[in-house]
């Protein structure tokens, strides 16, 4: 019988408020929560802390927490034939659990365990079952996130049955929002089924741009963001962005991780906190609107990723903000 994992975090410990913002948070970016099951999903929060190396989840158990990472980095990974298969790699502000096996009807198709220090939320999947027979909202949010699972897997196998490893590292570039320097190359080679020694012939060999055409794709890149605020687009993607400056996505995604230092969805959201933040410190621009159409006018579409993003990169929610400026 495939073993349980039920004491690996008991007891459990509630955490603190704010980090269960976060958690309440990304729950709701999928769908709004109605306010009496948000408060049932608070009460059934736990905090967790995983040192390195520390596994979450052995293939082979049964798959008893869904988790939401506040901080670390963690890598989900199944055994074939003696052969370490990664499928997925997942960093801060994202959810983890196991794709095959995530309800707990059978064994977990993969080992999930931690590459760095992390610190998570978890969710017992208990809790999400008795949740998905009542609630139509939790249906909802619940397939969404397994639909996420499945693309980051579909995405996966699209990756190893590209040809050579240049073509492999060019689309993982042209298609994760993870920034890439907060990932050890090893586990990328390990995602993409390719030898690290090969990906790190790869990384010498790509060609920076000379300074002079360095300095001209930031001025187009700043002309896109602030001239023509392209940030305020809901749901902008890399491709489209790629699209619009005729700039390979996977040259554009290079020099957003290594120049700018963050993944494409952080490069666009600090934009959108930047012009948040400017409308919110004069009451007279938006005392027309209500908090959350200045965040939707800044280009976030939902109230919870605008309230997530904005007290990321502030400290404070923005109606905290808003009474900031104005004492």
């Amino acid at each position: 019988m495939p073993k349980a994992s039920n004491l690996r975090h008991q007891p459990f410990i509630r955490p603190d408020p704010h980090l269960e913002d976060l958690a309440i948070n990304h729950i709701s970016s999928y769908h709004p929560l109605p306010k009496a099951l948000e408060d049932k999903v608070r009460a059934c929060l736990f905090d967790a802390k995983v040192k390195k190396n520390e596994y979450l989840l052995k293939q082979g158990e049964i798959s008893e927490y869904l988790y939401f990472i506040i901080q670390g980095l963690v890598v989900g990974y199944t055994m074939l034939k003696n052969k370490k298969l990664t499928t997925y790699i997942c960093l801060e502000g994202e959810s983890v659990s196991a794709i095959k096996g995530m309800y707990g009807e059978g064994p977990s198709g993969e080992s999930i365990y931690a590459v760095e220090d992390s610190h998570l939320i978890g969710l017992p999947i208990r809790n999400l079952l008795e949740w998905l027979e009542t609630s139509f909202e939790m249906n909802i949010i619940i397939r969404k996130i397994v639909e996420s699972f499945y693309k980051s897997a579909h995405q996966r196998s699209n990756l190893v049955r590209m040809g050579t490893a240049q073509e492999k590292y060019e689309f993982y570039l042209s298609t994760t929002n993870h920034n890439i320097q907060r990932i050890p190359p090893r586990y990328i080679a390990d995602l993409l089924d390719i030898k690290p020694e090969t990906l790190y012939k790869i990384l010498k060999k790509v060609k920076e741009p000379n300074e002079a055409t360095l300095q001209a794709y930031f001025q187009v890149i700043e002309n896109y963001m602030v001239g023509q605020q392209a940030f305020k687009q809901h749901g902008l993607t890399l491709p489209k962005m790629s699209g619009d400056l005729n700039i390979p996505a996977h040259q554009l995604s290079h020099i957003l991780n290594f120049h700018y230092r963050k993944s494409f969805s952080a490069f666009v959201n600090s934009y959108r906190v930047d012009y948040v933040r400017n409308k919110l410190q004069n009451i007279k621009d938006w005392q027309h609107l209500t908090i959350e159409a200045v965040g939707s006018e800044g280009g976030f579409s939902s109230r919870s990723a605008f309230f997530a993003e904005f007290k990321l990169n502030t400290g404070m929610t923005p109606a905290e903000y808003a009474r900031s400026g104005q004492n």
